[in-house]
């Protein structure tokens, strides 16, 4: 277990930052308190990222391929086309997994906001052709499916359930509204994950809470990712 003290991020300093920056979200404001934000939270949570990348690199191989940065999601919100809306998020996030921050891999969401912590793992958005796989492994796959239902009853794992499926109201095409598993055939994402509170971050570190809720989900990862990507190629 690694201690707070040698975690890149310091919780408490980023929790700060980010609580003044609802209050005060702003442009002005911002551009103000610029040199606190590079100095003591973004380039910090850039490493944090890529420690963790490092570190759960044997959990899943396929987080040594993908760069970290670009698994980063900016903090500045694209206000072009959206009149009103404030100039910047509130809280930091990343999606870690082989294709960045692109929702469509098998992968882990991080997000770090004062009072609102989360962490998440699965399958965002898959494309057309992964989720038709990963259905059909519902459908007619029952060993990998026993093997999946495994995985979720699994004892560590019971912090981060239920299993988030995002269900379509009807059935899709090409499958039996009759079948035993019509729940998971509905589905249109497959995550897991669990709220996290400052206390934790504080207590424990940033990396460590992250790191462990990493290696914990990493075989429903990848159970995902081996149906899900045989698809894609």
């Amino acid at each position: 277990m690694s201690s707070p003290r040698s975690d890149p991020l310091d919780v408490r300093r980023t929790l700060r930052f980010l609580t003044a920056l609802r209050r005060n979200n702003e442009r002005a404001w911002f551009h103000a308190h610029r040199a606190d934000w590079d100095a003591h939270v973004r380039h910090a949570f850039e490493d944090l990222v890529t420690m963790l990348m490092l570190a759960s690199a044997q959990a899943d191989p396929r987080l040594r391929h993908a760069d970290p940065r670009a698994c980063l999601f900016r903090l500045a919100n694209d206000t072009r086309f959206h009149t009103g809306k404030a100039p910047y998020k509130t809280w930091l996030s990343a999606w870690l997994s082989p294709g960045e921050k692109n929702g469509a891999y098998a992968g882990y969401y991080l997000h770090l906001s004062p009072g609102a912590s989360h962490f998440s793992a699965g399958i965002y958005v898959p494309t057309k052709p992964a989720l038709h796989a990963l259905r059909a492994t519902f459908a007619g796959d029952p060993a990998a499916t026993r093997r999946f239902d495994r995985l979720l009853a699994g004892k560590t794992i019971r912090p981060y359930l239920p299993l988030e499926t995002a269900p379509l109201r009807v059935m899709p095409r090409g499958f039996s509204k009759e079948h035993p598993r019509a729940a998971l055939l509905r589905s249109r994402n497959l995550l897991i994950g669990r709220e996290i509170a400052d206390r934790e971050l504080l207590e424990r570190g940033a990396f460590a809470t992250f790191r462990d809720a990493i290696r914990i989900t990493a075989p429903f990862v990848r159970w995902i990712d081996e149906r899900a990507a045989t698809a894609e190629e």
